[in-house]
């Protein structure tokens, strides 16, 4: 009997050996988590810990900064209080307590209670207690006692969710407008090493939207990289250059930006991307949220940028730096085949003056209509978190007030060329979330219209019009900017499958181009919807973007690019000129060789027929006298290039396949000057 009681002991004290053991694994899991900033994984590790261990005052302020620090409000809050619950000294063992305490009450809009707290720690505080703490306790008590007192402008909005169009339950952010495209940056896709995919590791890419239509990545233009987060676009006033960072993680929580510059060249095709120079990537300092504008003040095109680089007021500041209008011109923009000249000389930034503040100071967007400097910051008077704030030169800046404004983080502020309307990004409530504790956990898009009477001043300076793009890789340059004909060689036109006229094997059709394009074009949702199904997630998402980056920059931009060689070749023809244009077909491999060879003649032919009837026959005249002569090369080759379905009953990557479709086009291969 003495042996079983032993026994049972045993057995009771390795279990509680085990289990302590398994405690404090976890505590140490959670205290490394925390100390490396990723305050995700920590909250998991301490949330486990107070299932076991519930009404630890240690483990709950841990989970509740942990919360705090991902703007988990109210999970924050009632774990702050739950420790006041448990022991009504246990201020004395946390000094910040109730201090933190009003800070998310007043994140959450709670400005009575807010102040309450505020107010409970400046009476309770240790007497060696920071004085950066016990001053912004005394303004934020008094402000949210009377926070309807707060100064601000007479910015009414309407503000709107644009819902999953634009966002996801990811973090969106950092809005830009070209034209009518929106250019944003979001942290949806996954990280993935090798074939490994790290569901909790996410990665920024830029995305866009035209027209306020379904968003998707621009295809090209931009690095994809696992290494680096990509976002952050700011576009020249021309719509040529766009300005945007690569940030890499220094931890789970911080991240170390560079801006780089890339444009478009006259054929719309996006050129390398260059680094900004040291001057302005200071070595071992963040330089992000860039912004450019036309600056009266200084008659000259600025970059507006964040960076936490020495010489600053606080954490992150705002700074300027005049741009070489002589390089950043659509003058200056390289002919095809070449790429952006070295980047010239930049001037030392200089530190906005009057506007930053001890805490963060970001997001700048400069309108240039108004010459005011719209950002967001933590250290002026607010609503709650960071708060939208405009400022002109010399004066001190305004809150853009409620609406606007919430009292949540509401940052990344821009508005339109007209200036009655724009976007904002902020995790009020609203926005989409990943998990039910935390519904603030990451900022969506909001777009905004503001009410009339409150959006401008009379515009001091002329600004040069945007280019009004209808995506990012089919602006349409003017027509001198491209220098001759001969530079839309090896322009390629890309056709449906076994289009024009279907199941028939002759040569000729009566179809113009412009016919039959229009009807592809019409098929880009049911192209997308082929493509992706039985896709999930991520691959899903990539190969959407896939399809609709080829309607989009590939089969739409080059119809566009045939009206714009119409155009130019009218010009020449008509000033006495003589050019040959050279066609071959190419088709994919589904079909036989000799049924393909007759489909390559109708693709050819409604090219022909394209140019016959362009604009009621404007070139007409020209090929009946031989000045314009259309040439048909020898078929190009039917064979597909390799990992390219031949599968007839393999629809999905034989048709809708993005690079199956490429092979079904007719291509310009040359456009010779006959010089008679």
């Amino acid at each position: 009997m003495r042996l079983r009681v032993l026994f049972v002991l045993w057995c009771l004290l390795g279990v509680s050996t085990l289990m302590g053991q398994s405690l404090r694994a976890y505590r140490r899991a959670g205290e490394a988590a925390f100390n490396a900033k990723d305050y995700g994984a920590a909250v998991r590790h301490y949330g486990d810990l107070l299932n076991r261990k519930p009404g630890n005052s240690d483990l709950l302020w841990r989970y509740a900064e942990c919360s705090r620090l991902l703007y988990s409000c109210q999970e924050a809050e009632n774990s702050f209080r739950q420790i006041l619950e448990t022991d009504t000294g246990s201020y004395k063992k946390f000094p910040l307590l109730f201090f933190r305490l009003a800070e998310v009450q007043k994140m959450r809009g709670d400005y009575t209670n807010a102040a309450v707290n505020f107010d409970l720690f400046l009476k309770t505080a240790p007497g060696d207690t920071d004085t950066m703490y016990l001053n912004k306790a005394a303004a934020e008590a008094s402000l949210c006692r009377d926070i309807g007192s707060l100064e601000t402008g007479q910015l009414q909005a309407e503000v709107k969710h644009p819902g999953k169009e634009i966002n996801s339950p990811w973090y969106d952010f950092a809005p830009a407008l070209a034209g009518d495209t929106l250019y944003y940056s979001s942290a949806r896709f996954e990280k993935k090493s090798g074939r490994l995919r790290k569901k909790s590791a996410r990665m920024s890419r830029i995305m866009i939207s035209v027209a306020s239509g379904r968003s998707r990545e621009p295809g090209r233009g931009f690095p994809v990289t696992d290494t680096a987060h990509v976002a952050h676009t700011a576009v020249t006033p021309d719509g040529r250059y766009v300005f945007f960072t690569l940030c890499k993680d220094i931890n789970a929580s911080e991240k170390r930006c560079e801006i780089w510059v890339t444009a478009l060249d006259r054929r719309n095709k996006w050129l390398l991307p260059k680094k900004l120079p040291p001057v302005v990537n200071m070595p071992g300092y963040t330089a992000t949220h860039p912004n450019v504008g036309y600056d009266s003040s200084n008659q000259s095109l600025t970059l507006w940028f964040a960076s936490d680089r020495p010489g600053g007021s606080g954490k992150l500041d705002i700074w300027s730096v005049a741009l070489d209008t002589n390089y950043f011109c659509p003058c200056n923009i390289p002919i095809p085949g070449k790429q952006l000249a070295s980047l010239p000389s930049f001037s030392q930034p200089v530190n906005v003056p009057g506007i930053n503040t001890p805490g963060d100071d970001i997001t700048p967007f400069y309108d240039s209509n108004t010459s005011r400097l719209y950002f967001s910051s933590d250290g002026w008077p607010g609503y709650g978190g960071q708060d939208i704030f405009y400022a002109e030169k010399d004066q001190k800046p305004v809150n853009a007030g409620p609406g606007l404004n919430s009292s949540y983080n509401d940052l990344y502020m821009i508005l339109s060329a007209q200036g009655d309307k724009g976007y904002l990004s902020s995790n009020r409530p609203g926005s989409f979330y990943l998990d039910e504790k935390n519904k603030t956990c990451c900022n969506d898009l909001f777009s905004f219209r503001l009410k009339p009477d409150t959006t401008r001043l009379t515009p001091v300076t002329p600004v040069p019009e945007p280019v009004q793009q209808p995506d990012t890789a089919t602006v349409k340059p003017p027509v001198s900017d491209v220098e001759s004909p001969e530079d839309f060689g090896g322009l390629p036109l890309y056709f449906d499958n076994d289009q024009p006229d279907s199941r028939t094997r002759n040569p000729e059709t009566r179809k113009t181009y412009a016919e039959t394009v229009g009807n592809y074009l019409a098929r880009r949702d049911e192209y997308r919807a082929r493509f992706t199904a039985g896709l999930k997630d991520s691959d899903a998402g990539e190969a959407a973007s896939a399809s609709d980056s080829f309607f989009d920059e590939e089969v739409r931009a080059g119809a566009e690019r045939l009206g714009q060689l119409c155009e130019l070749l009218l010009e020449r023809l008509e000033s006495g000129e003589t050019w040959e244009i050279q066609l071959r077909g190419f088709t994919s491999p589904r079909a036989e060789s000799d049924y393909n060879l007759f489909l390559a003649r109708r693709r050819i032919k409604s090219v022909m027929n394209e140019l016959e009837t362009w604009q009621d026959g404007s070139l007409k005249k020209y090929i009946d006298s031989g000045h314009l002569k259309i040439s048909e090369l020898s078929l190009g080759e039917t064979a597909s290039k390799v990992g390219i379905s031949d599968k007839i009953t393999d629809e999905k990557n034989s048709i809708y396949h993005p690079d199956a479709a490429r092979e079904r086009r007719v291509e310009i291969v040359r456009i010779i000057d006959l010089k008679f």
